[in-house]
C-alpha cells in the first residue's frame, strides 16, 4: 500500500487524450421521502440514478483506478463516473450496498472519526438516523464494493473558529498543521484498523480547502482530494489533477434529466 500511495505522488504523464470524470456526492439515504431533500435521496432514487447510469453506458470507477490513470499506468472505461457518499451514514451500508451488488458499481465512503466513535456506545440505532461503527466500515470495504475516504476525525463543522479543515485566524502554520495532522492520524489509524490499509483519498469538510491542507495532504501521502465544486473533470495525466476532484452535490429536489445534464450525461 506504502508503494502504491508513493507512486500515486509522482509526476504523472500527459496524454494527448482527455477523459471526462463526472463525480457524483451523495449523503444520506432515507426510506421516508418526506425528508427527501438537498442531502437526503430515498432508495428509489438512489436506484433510479444507478439505472440511468448503467443504460447510458457509465462505468462506476474506483480510486485505484483513476490514480492508475493519472500515473500513466492504468486506463479507464470510456464512461467513467466517480460515487461518493459523504459522512458514513449507516444507510450506505443498509441501502447503497445492496444497490451497488445488483447494478455491479462502486462508490467511495468518506467517514468522520468522530462519528463512528460516538455510534460505539449508543443503544438505539437505525439505518434512518444513525452512522456507522469502525466494525460497520469495515464490513463495507470488506464488500468490494467500497473504498473508504477519510473526512477528518474531529473537524466537520461548517461555523467558524476553524470552518472545516481550514486554518483559525488565531494559528500559526505550524500550529495548523500539527492540528490538522493529529486530526488525521487520529482517523487514518481508525480506517486502517478495519479495513487493513490507510485512506488515500481525503473528503474536504463542506468543500473547504485551502493550499495549506493540500500541502499537509500530500505530505501524508492522499493521492485523491474531493471538493464540493460542481464541474466535470478533465483528466489528462497532469500531476496533482485529482488532489481537486470536483463533484455535483445529489439533491431530491432536482429532477433526475436535469441533474445529470449538468453532468453531461444524457
Amino acid at each position: 500500500m506504502a508503494l502504491l500511495l508513493l507512486a500515486a505522488l509522482l509526476p504523472g504523464t500527459a496524454r494527448a487524450e482527455t477523459a471526462s470524470l463526472p463525480v457524483i456526492m451523495y449523503h444520506h439515504v432515507s426510506k421516508d421521502a418526506s425528508k427527501a431533500g438537498d442531502y437526503v435521496v430515498t432508495p428509489e432514487q438512489l436506484e433510479g440514478d444507478l439505472r440511468y447510469l448503467r443504460e447510458r453506458g457509465y462505468t462506476a470507477v474506483s480510486l485505484r483506478e483513476l490514480v492508475e490513470y493519472s500515473r500513466g499506468t492504468g486506463t479507464l472505461p470510456e464512461k467513467p463516473v466517480l460515487i461518493t457518499f459523504d459522512d458514513g451514514q449507516l444507510s450506505v451500508l443498509e441501502y447503497v450496498l445492496p444497490l451497488l451488488e445488483k447494478y455491479d458499481m462502486f462508490a467511495v465512503a468518506a467517514v468522520v472519526g468522530k462519528y463512528c466513535d460516538r455510534e460505539e456506545t449508543l443503544e438505539y440505532r437505525s439505518p434512518e438516523y444513525s452512522y456507522m461503527t469502525w466494525a460497520e466500515v469495515g464490513e463495507l470495504a470488506a464488500s468490494g464494493r467500497f473504498e473508504i475516504a477519510s473526512h477528518t476525525q474531529d473537524m466537520h463543522e461548517e461555523s467558524f473558529p476553524r470552518r472545516g479543515c481550514m486554518p483559525k485566524v488565531t494559528e500559526t502554520m505550524e500550529q495548523y498543521r500539527a492540528a490538522l495532522n493529529a486530526d488525521l492520524e487520529a482517523v487514518e489509524r481508525k480506517i486502517e484498523a478495519v479495513t487493513g490499509e490507510r485512506p488515500f483519498c481525503f473528503a474536504y469538510p463542506f468543500g473547504f480547502h485551502c493550499s495549506e491542507a493540500a500541502e499537509v495532504l500530500a505530505g501524508r501521502g492522499y493521492a485523491v482530494a474531493l471538493t464540493c465544486e460542481e464541474r466535470v473533470n478533465v483528466l489528462s495525466g497532469e500531476p496533482g489533477e485529482l488532489m481537486e476532484l470536483a463533484r455535483f452535490n445529489r439533491s431530491a429536489n432536482e429532477n433526475r434529466l436535469s441533474f445529470f445534464a449538468r453532468l453531461g450525461i444524457v
